[in-house]
Order: structure tokens, then C-alpha cells, then sequence
């Protein structure tokens, strides 16, 4: 069954995809096109205020489509004819255009990347404000403004032709965005995290010895407004119920349980072992 979030993401296209085809039945007239830029506009503000009652939050993407069809209706309610109808015969090139705009603007003025409320939509609250999510959904936000600034030129160089304006910056976005968008989080974190071998001879004696030395390792830059609360749950011989608490820059360890862990690990004690020395693929656990 979909999940809220992912049907809202599929309806948020559909304010431009109704615009398109009103606007290009039958003879596409001035008429049609000003129906199609009001539908679209009252679907675009729709969909942006379902997406703040039920999760709290609009996206660019969202609020790139509200703006791009206000400025449409606008454009073909005051301007003359003549002019008016441009909007539609060029309207997936303006498109792009403000697509472009819309992925390059706001990080340059310090604002959170295009993609970062995408995927605060699919990632867990607790990695928001990591500095590992900001940079990967800005690597991401600069792949689509390429892809964008592509697909605007693509279609301007070709006049609007289908070939140039539609499945060229298809063959972008999905041979080359989706599948990015995908892919890029888990090789960013394995590449950053890659494990190196360490002498043996270093490492304590037990499970429990070596969680309780985790904080003499921690990084309070690389967990910057990280809060959260990690229950080890290891059994056998070394193990035991442990917490390690990362709050305000610091971490901290303790025994016993956390009533409500932001994240509970739950291993044989030699298997936690094994995978910090580097004889068990961590992934594969």
C-alpha cells in the first residue's frame, strides 16, 4: 500500500500534467490556455496545502510548479494575445528554465539544497541535521541543475520539438538523475566510512569495553546537531545492555537501557566484535 508521501510526491506533477493537455486540446486556443493556467494554479495550491496538512511541509519542487503556473495565469490573463499564447507554445522550456532556478538559488543564498526536502521524506528525522545528508542532497541539488540547464537548452536549440524538449531531458532525468538520486547516498557514506585495517593487538578484550571507548573517538564537527540515544542490546560472553548518548557536541556512555533509543543494535557480542575488527563485511551483517 502507498504511503502518504509517496502518493503526494506522484500528485505533485499533476498540476503541470493537466495544464499540458488542456492547454493542447483540439486548436489550443487563447481560451483553453487560460483554463489550463487556472486549473493547473488551483491543483499547484491544492497539492501544496495537502502536502502541509499531512506532512507538515511543501517542497521546492511543489512551490517551483505554484509559482511557474501563478506566473503563467498571470501572463495569459494580461498580456495581448499574441503574447499570451506564448506562454503555452513555450511553456516546457520556461520550465526547465525556472526547474534551473529553482535547484541553483537557494543554496547560493544559503537555504537548504533542492533535494533536502525531498528526502527528509523518505530519511528518518535523525540524520536531518547531519553534515553527511547536507552534502549528499547538495551533490544531488548541483546534478539536477545540470540536468536542468541541459534539458532548458536542449529544448531551446530545438524549438520545442518533442525529440529536443521531451526525450532528450527524459534520457537525462531518468537514465541519469533517478538512478543517481538513488545510488549516490549509499556510495557517499560507504566511501566515507570505508573501515581500515587496524592491529589487533589494540583492541580491547570485550564488546562492552570497546562501546564504552567510543566516546575518546568522537567527532562533535562530523555530528554537528546530531541528538540521539544508541541501546546496544549484545549478547553472550562480553556483551550487556548499553547506551551511548550523543547530545549538545558531546557522547557519552553509560550502562543499562534507554526508555525510548533513538536506534537499538542487537548482536552476539563476538559477531560486534568481528565486525569492528574487520573480519565480518559490515554491510552484509
Amino acid at each position: 500500500m502507498l504511503s502518504v508521501k509517496t502518493i503526494l510526491f506522484i500528485t505533485s506533477f499533476i498540476p503541470l500534467i493537466a495544464f499540458k493537455v488542456v492547454a493542447r486540446i483540439g486548436e489550443a486556443s487563447l481560451a483553453q490556455a487560460k483554463i489550463a493556467t487556472v486549473l493547473g494554479l488551483i491543483l499547484a495550491g491544492i497539492q501544496c496545502a495537502l502536502s502541509r496538512q499531512f506532512l507538515k511541509s511543501t517542497t521546492y519542487l511543489e512551490r517551483a510548479f505554484l509559482g511557474f503556473l501563478g506566473v503563467g495565469t498571470g501572463w495569459v490573463f494580461l498580456a495581448p494575445a499574441h503574447a499570451a499564447l506564448l506562454f503555452v507554445d513555450h511553456s516546457t522550456t520556461l520550465l526547465y528554465f525556472v526547474l534551473f532556478l529553482t535547484t541553483l538559488i537557494p543554496q547560493l543564498l544559503g537555504y537548504a539544497p533542492f533535494t533536502y526536502a525531498i528526502a527528509k521524506r523518505w530519511y528518518p528525522e535523525t540524520v536531518w541535521n547531519t553534515p553527511q545528508f547536507r552534502t549528499i542532497n547538495l551533490h544531488l541539488t548541483y546534478v539536477w541543475s545540470c540536468i536542468f540547464l541541459i534539458s532548458f537548452l536542449s529544448s531551446c536549440v530545438g524549438q520545442g520539438r518533442p525529440l529536443f524538449s521531451i526525450l532528450i531531458p527524459l534520457i537525462f532525468i531518468l537514465g541519469i538523475g533517478l538512478p543517481l538520486a538513488k545510488i549516490y547516498p549509499m556510495y557517499y557514506l560507504k566511501r566515507e566510512f570505508t573501515s581500515h585495517p587496524v592491529d589487533p593487538s589494540l583492541f580491547p578484550d570485550t564488546a562492552r569495553e570497546l562501546i564504552s571507548r567510543m566516546p575518546l573517538g568522537f567527532n562533535p564537527e562530523a555530528a554537528q546537531g546530531l541528538e540521539a540515544e544508541i541501546q546496544f542490546d549484545l549478547s553472550g560472553e562480553g556483551g550487556g545492555k548499553m547506551v551511548l548518548s550523543i547530545s549538545g557536541g558531546q557522547c557519552t556512555f553509560r550502562e543499562g537501557e534507554d526508555p525510548s533509543p533513538t536506534l537499538t543494535i542487537r548482536s552476539p557480542a563476538e559477531v560486534w566484535m568481528k565486525m569492528a575488527r574487520g573480519e565480518i563485511d559490515r554491510p552484509r551483517v
